[in-house]
């Protein structure tokens, strides 16, 4: 059982040849003017789908980018301990990045929509979780990269590690003056490509690459040494950030919860509340003839109670004179935002699936088509050939495959070999479908 499980994962079945995998490589690490112009109009196309709020435009972008190849030579460079092609992936990262930043800030210098978007704003927060993504992007990476065929894994990778949309932010940063959102973005950007090149060095010692110059035990201390300072400077701040968010995330939820209680009390209405985890405030605004007196430290109770510490609650009376009406405005303005953008989001998805699903009937219907040409030209005799596709239901609470079904009318009944045969091609044809043959010998029918 061992030995089949490690014939099972053992990845030098299908590796390439040492010099290959070199070359391959060493290709993605030069500078060229075609890597140059495709960055270029990789990071306008980012940058137009961020500015946007578009993700198909994102991944679009992070589709035909080039900037993996100088992070996927450094990891490389460092396995095999070839001091020369880390210099020169260093210098080709340099420019790659320099001209990403120079492209995505004149971008939103010239772009009249200056708002930041949800997509925008989701790479200004790294945390633990983009490590891992970062990590296990980069291992795919040079795994494919190794491969003597290489597969569909490497645009998988570009979108997993995302290293367009944080370089566009950084732009956008720069070129709104928000230094928060550049440090936020440039940070997630160096988290991927620390671990996408870790990643990488890993892989190349565990396919035992083939080492390009002897490393003394003095260098190899020296270099881990390097590596793991990188490593653990990189991936701190993210653990903080992430214990930050969790802290943040789990006061929100929680607040959330105990402020549901005072939505059906009947003493009063309330009208709008804001929660921020950051200085642990809680604002109500509340309406109603008789309000209770000392609300605030009933509900200051209330959350104590549930274990959430000292929270600042501030009460605001919708019928006092001293109301702040464009403080009470803007919550409400802010809660109608949110409530839309949640309805926009469920609408796309609705969209996205309806599309999916149309594509899907009218692929079906050119099989079905192309199907129906194919046994007429098998079975010229056929009187009647009918093709559909079809859903299964569930079954033991396991779902079945969709099923292909097909009725064909001959003059004579047809040999059972030749059906076999007949629904072992439709089988082998669509190995994902469940395959329903019926054969009818009759005289009459005509072909469809």
């Amino acid at each position: 059982m061992k030995s089949t499980l490690w014939r099972l994962f053992d990845l030098r079945q299908d590796q390439d040849d040492a010099a290959s995998i070199d070359e391959a490589i060493r290709r993605g690490v030069q500078l060229r003017g075609t890597n140059l112009w495709v960055l270029m109009f990789a990071i306008l196309i980012a940058s137009i789908g961020l500015n946007v709020n578009s993700t198909a435009v994102i991944i679009g972008a992070m589709l035909i980018s080039p900037l993996m190849g100088p992070i996927v030579g450094v990891g490389y460079g460092a396995g095999v301990n070839d001091v020369a092609l880390i210099r020169a992936a260093l210098r080709s990262f340099g420019v790659f990045v320099a001209i990403s930043l120079l492209t995505a800030t004149l971008y939103f210098l010239c772009t009249p929509l200056s708002q930041a978007q949800s997509e925008l704003l989701a790479r200004t927060t790294p945390t633990v979780w983009d490590v891992l993504i970062a990590f296990c992007g980069g291992a795919a990476g040079i795994v494919a990269l190794t491969r003597k065929d290489i597969s569909n894994a490497v645009p998988g990778v570009a979108i997993a590690t995302a290293l367009m949309p944080p370089l566009c932010t950084a732009g956008f940063g720069l070129a709104t003056g928000n230094l928060g959102y550049f440090a936020g973005a440039f940070y997630l950007f160096s988290i991927n490509c620390v671990f996408i090149a870790f990643a990488t060095l890993l892989f190349v010692k565990l396919l035992k690459l083939p080492m390009r110059a002897p490393l003394n035990e003095s260098a190899r201390r020296r270099s881990r040494l390097l590596i793991g300072v990188a490593v653990v400077a990189t991936m701190l701040p993210g653990v903080v950030l992430t214990y930050r968010l969790i802290q943040q995330e789990v006061f929100t939820a929680t607040v959330g919860r105990q402020l549901q209680r005072l939505e059906q009390d009947s003493r009063f209405i309330l009208l709008a509340k804001t929660i921020s985890a950051t200085d642990r405030t809680v604002t109500l605004t509340v309406g109603g003839k008789a309000l209770p007196a000392r609300l605030d430290d009933e509900v200051r109770r209330q959350l104590l109670a549930a274990g959430l510490g000292e929270v600042k609650v501030v009460i605001r009376n919708s019928s006092a004179a001293s109301l702040d009406t464009a403080s009470l405005k803007q919550e409400l303005r802010q809660d109608l935002y949110r409530n839309t953008l949640l309805q926009l989001e469920e609408r796309n998805a609705t969209i996205a699936r309806l599309q999916a699903e149309r594509n899907q009937l009218q692929a079906r219907g050119l099989q079905r088509q192309a199907l129906i040409r194919e046994l007429l030209a098998q079975y010229p005799e056929a009187q009647k050939v009918t093709v559909a596709f079809g859903e299964q239901a569930i079954a033991h609470g396991t779902p079945l495959p969709p099923v292909l079904m097909v009725f064909m009318q001959t003059p004579s009944v047809l040999p059972a070999a030749d059906q076999q045969r007949l629904k072992s091609g439709l089988q082998v044809r669509f190995p994902d479908l469940d395959i329903e043959l019926v054969v009818q010998a009759g005289s009459n029918g005509v072909a469809r």
